[in-house]
């Protein structure tokens, strides 16, 4: 494209030593955000260190991230929020980590077992964040990690992961917990 056009402009030097012109391609970003809520099963069993937390123990425990970016292209997820609903850590209770695929993972593990990542999975799996640990805001547990640049490729449109503990503790019945991604196209 020509200088002087939307996408190309230039750039003068504003420092008094003369650099010359520079060109400047500007390329536009789309941001993306999914926000999703895993309220777990209606018991209290307890969790080992690094089991699946999910909404489900006889199918699968995997949530969905919905609308990520376009459809089989890259992004980079730039951060990540973590909310428990609730008032107070449970003794035992850690960090959290959050495993990500491009589809649904093939493994379908439930609620409450062991995460793995067996050799159907590997195909899929795009890699981990870790959450941190929820801090204890008055009615709710927090905790946000920001600045990740994780470049990931889609299959389709949305992401899919697993929720894991990194702690064993035993949980209350139909806990709610938030993860929220937040990415741009790249």
């Amino acid at each position: 494209l020509p200088a002087g056009t939307a996408a190309i402009g230039k750039l003068a030097a504003n420092s008094g030593v003369d650099i010359g012109d520079v060109d400047v391609l500007t390329v536009p970003s789309q941001g993306y955000k999914a926000a999703v809520s895993v309220t777990r099963t209606a018991d209290v069993l307890a969790y080992l260190a690094r089991d699946v937390l999910g909404p489900a123990t006889g199918s699968t425990a995997a949530i969905t991230f919905p609308t990520m970016g376009p459809s089989g292209g890259h992004i980079m997820i730039t951060s990540v929020e973590f909310e428990r609903d609730a008032a107070a850590l449970i003794a035992g209770e850690a960090n959290y980590r959050l495993y990500l695929y491009s589809v649904t993972p093939p493994s379908a593990l439930g609620d409450n077992v062991a995460f793995d990542i067996p050799s159907g999975d590997r195909a899929s799996f795009l890699g981990v964040i870790d959450l941190g640990t929820p801090v204890d805001e008055g009615s709710t547990l927090y905790v946000a990690q920001h600045g990740l640049n994780q470049h990931l490729k889609l299959a389709g449109t949305s992401l899919f992961g697993y929720l894991v503990t990194v702690g064993a503790y035993t949980p209350a019945s139909a806990a709610v917990h938030v993860v929220t991604l937040h990415a741009v196209a790249v």
